[in-house]
């Protein structure tokens, strides 16, 4: 009988992009790699919060806008980055797979990137409409009906959903019988 998968498992699953079976080895590697993440961050608030304090005292919106902007790019890019290359080095994310199955694959990784990319094309198209009405007080129809909205963000979706695709295809590891 199978046991059950916590809750926790499948969040950690989720978000590290790991692939069934999940045992001791990669609960570990997940361990030391969330452990390492937030020891990066940890020292980041740190040094981030004590340049912040000081810049804030003579200027405090930018202060604030520097301090939001570093944020996203820290959290966006270098951790995650980070948690992408050690999960990888690790072989925690990489399926292995028969050779007479390749071209399945291929071909469900081709549609799941073409359903991340509508999906980010969606959310991105309506963090600009948002965005949009809220800082310029532009009408969310009329940022719908602009091409110049939504062009861009059709971009990369497509650009967003071939790169998942291509990295679904690369984290896959061909086994001989």
């Amino acid at each position: 009988m199978k046991a059950k998968e916590s809750f926790g498992s499948r969040l950690l699953m989720h978000w590290f992009g790991v692939k069934r079976p999940f045992d001791e080895y990669k609960h570990q590697q997940i361990g030391r790699i969330g452990t390492n993440a937030y020891m990066i961050l940890a020292v980041y608030l740190l040094v981030s919060s004590i340049v912040a304090i000081f810049v804030g005292q003579k200027h405090p919106e930018e202060a604030l806008m520097g301090l939001v902007m570093i944020n996203i790019v820290m959290v966006g890019f270098v951790v995650n980055i980070y948690i992408l290359i050690a999960t990888t080095r690790a072989h925690i994310v990489t399926r292995e797979i028969q050779v007479t199955s390749r071209q399945e694959i291929i071909k469900k990784a081709v549609l799941k990137g073409i359903g991340f990319g509508i999906y980010f094309m969606v959310i991105m198209l309506m963090a600009d409409i948002l965005m949009d009405w809220y800082f310029d007080g532009t009408s969310p129809l009329n940022s719908v009906e602009n091409m110049g909205v939504i062009w861009p963000n059709v971009r990369s979706g497509l650009f967003f959903g071939a790169t998942m695709a291509i990295y679904e295809i690369l984290t896959t590891k061909v086994y001989k019988e």
